[in-house]
């Protein structure tokens, strides 16, 4: 067989030694371009939506977050409240948002892994965002005002199952976190209550207090004040533990065994940013989340701080979600 020599002549050498060298200068430029962008993010203000309306317990976390957030990687982030449809306006918008790391936005049980399975809304809570961290865990307390007569959850059940009509419950709307906790207590009791949705929670807590509604689940900070004053008196905390921002209070489970309810708060980006972006973004929250300071301001407002890494709260929403998707269908929930 003929040996075949190829001779590449020297001016086709140096064509092929610069497109070489020009590839190689290419990629080392694209490597570079990466490395700098990493340094740089953030260049310029953060979008923090809150898909609430401002002055509420998860405004005054956010504005806490977003503050501390400024400090640490000193570029404004600039709080933007989208209220609106349970909260899911705000978390739409979150959703559609350009995933470069320029918007963030917090999220809570509500928005996640209740509503989506009650209504038809504007993402999916599953594929359209990159969790960042938990921000906050809380417990909910069931209620009942002067007109009840129970001083503990066994003698509200006994109530409850001896009234002729079914007791009526209040809530800060459909698909918001106490009425689906009602709805589980509910399921849990084989009990029938009728709920009575609200433009918040202080007018529902009002109407409690007034005797135009038997009861309602909300959260430690909302009701504090009224316990104290004897406006309100606190039959049950969600979780499997008595709350310690309310320790004379025992666990509904004591009285309806297996009952656990525990709301949270966390912090979203649009689906797809960079993983550079998400890891800095998450550990700045998780340093935000241990300063005494702020576990302390949350404290008060009724809430746990809870640093997490981002696949953490993945797992919380998909879990979470598939108890409360169960929940609205055994109970048969609609908006109407």
């Amino acid at each position: 067989m003929a040996l075949i020599t190829l001779r590449i002549q020297p001016p086709l050498i140096r064509y092929l030694s610069i497109l070489i060298t020009a590839g190689s200068l290419l990629n080392h430029g694209a490597a570079w371009a990466e490395d700098a962008s990493k340094t740089l993010w953030p260049d310029h203000a953060i979008r923090f939506i809150v898909s609430f309306p401002p002055g509420g317990a998860t405004d005054i976390i956010s504005r806490e977050v977003a503050a501390r957030l400024q400090d640490s990687m000193k570029q404004p982030v600039v709080v933007e409240n989208i209220g609106g449809a349970s909260g899911s306006i705000g978390v739409g918008r979150i959703a559609k948002a350009k995933n470069d790391g320029y918007t963030i936005g917090l999220g809570n049980s509500g928005t996640f892994t209740m509503t989506p399975y009650l209504q038809t809304v504007p993402y999916d809570p599953r594929n359209d965002f990159t969790p960042i961290s938990m921000l906050t865990e809380y417990s909910n307390v069931l209620v009942v005002g002067k007109k009840m007569k129970a001083h503990s959850l066994a003698e509200f059940i006994k109530e409850a199952q001896s009234s002729p009509q079914a007791l009526t419950y209040g809530s800060a709307g459909n698909g918001s976190s106490n009425h689906m906790t009602g709805v589980l207590f509910g399921n849990a009791t084989k009990l029938k209550f009728l709920h009575v949705p609200y433009r918040g929670n202080n007018p529902a807590l009002l109407a409690v207090m007034g005797g135009q509604l038997d009861w309602m689940f909300a959260t430690i900070s909302e009701i504090k004040p009224f316990l104290e004053s004897g406006k309100l008196r606190a039959l049950g905390v969600s979780s499997l533990q008595p709350d310690p921002l309310l320790p004379s209070v025992p666990p509904i489970n004591h009285a309806v065994p297996g009952f656990n309810v525990i709301g949270f708060m966390g912090l979203f980006a649009p689906a797809d940013i960079p993983a550079y972006i998400t890891s800095k973004l998450s550990n700045e929250v998780n340093q935000i989340l241990t300063n005494r300071q702020v576990i302390e301001k949350f404290s008060r407002l009724g809430m746990r701080a809870n640093p997490s890494s981002p696949e953490k709260l993945a797992k919380r929403v998909d879990s979470d979600g598939a108890i409360w998707k169960k929940a609205i269908a055994d109970g048969q929930v609609t908006t109407n």
